[in-house]
């Protein structure tokens, strides 16, 4: 059941870049320029909000490093910018909790436990407290993080409306390309599972490959997700989060004084991200229902129900699976804790 929480846009479901590292050919040897790609559509608040880093990293660090932006996932999925990034091929990511849990399995205790997180402030709470262990095990990796985002919740897109998990059986599902332990974990619950790339989307809700699919609004907007699935079931069933990550070896070669007003640049940045974006999604969710008449599906005590239950049957099955077991208590302890002084 993971699975609704891998596109963020991702962030989403939820939201993805890369950044190419050279050094230019000057007498400066640690000048950088860092070539950056997302998987965010050209002009939305990542795309901005990263143009922006961009520039206040070339101001802070006098012109050493220099960030161009490519946006739109021009250079595929998730799973193939991590895999650039191993071989050096580009060194930095705005990522999903999906993709980043690819590098270490910790981080799908954010995005990966569906019907977890109730508000955004219980999601801000454990980030918190968590973040810094996670960036231990991504830094012992390879991979240095800079700031930690998230933008929203994860909807449900049909070609039919649906409301329950037990409507949701009778579809074929989308399921990210690559991740058996999603794939097996869905079909022994009973769904049907289509693992596919997330950049083949909408096109596999066109040919039929597909026909139900977890997307964060805004991407749904973007990519004209909602023509061929014009339902949307309105339930917060993950957070759409990410982070911006560098590749240690690149973060290495760029002079130490300069690391810092770039943390910064980020994290302010990453902030302006997820504000943004959570307001992106539900502006997305407006203007296709206002304006291409998508039907929503609301989320009453039945609905919600119904998509708990079938969540906490799927816990013993994600613990020590899809995410390890001492994140998995971690997060519920955080939790309770929160919970409990509010």
């Amino acid at each position: 059941m993971k699975v609704f929480s891998k596109f963020s846009h991702l962030l989403a479901i939820g939201i993805v870049a890369a950044a190419t590292f050279s050094i230019a050919p000057d007498a400066d040897a640690r000048r950088q320029r860092l070539r950056l790609t997302t998987l965010a559509p050209k002009d939305s608040s990542f795309d901005k909000s990263l143009r922006k880093m961009g520039q206040e990293w070339k101001k802070e660090t006098s012109g050493q490093v220099d960030l161009i932006i490519f946006a739109g996932g021009v250079q595929g999925g998730e799973t193939a910018m991590i895999d650039r990034m191993r071989v050096n091929q580009t060194q930095a990511a705005l990522i999903s909790g999906v993709g980043l849990a690819e590098i270490d399995p910790g981080v799908a205790g954010l995005q990966q436990i569906p019907m977890m997180f109730r508000t955004y402030e219980e999601l801000e709470y454990v980030m918190n407290k968590l973040g810094p262990k996670l960036e231990e095990r991504l830094r012992a990796k390879g991979f240095v993080v800079l700031s930690w985002v998230d933008s929203g919740w994860v909807k449900i897109f049909s070609k039919e409306e649906l409301a329950t998990p037990e409507d949701m059986k009778k579809g074929k599902l989308y399921t990210w390309a690559g991740d058996n332990k999603q794939t097996d974990l869905l079909k022994n619950m009973g769904f049907r599972p289509v693992p596919i790339d997330a950049t083949e989307v909408t096109s596999s809700l066109q040919t039929g490959l597909v026909d139900i699919v977890p997307l964060p609004p805004f991407f749904a907007l973007a990519t004209q997700t909602y023509r061929p699935a014009p339902n949307m079931l309105d339930i917060r069933y993950t957070p759409i989060v990410g982070a911006i990550v560098v590749s240690e070896q690149s973060w290495k070669r760029i002079a130490p004084e300069h690391q810092a007003s770039m943390i910064e640049a980020a994290r302010k940045y990453g902030r302006e991200m997820t504000l943004a974006g959570r307001e992106e999604n539900e502006e997305a969710i407006r203007v296709m229902k206002d304006k291409w008449g998508l039907q929503i599906r609301e989320a009453d005590d039945m609905v919600n129900e119904a998509w708990q239950s079938t969540s906490q049957e799927a816990y013993s099955l994600i613990r020590d699976n899809t995410v390890p077991a001492d994140i998995f208590d971690e997060v519920i302890r955080l939790l309770e804790e929160y919970r409990a002084a509010n």
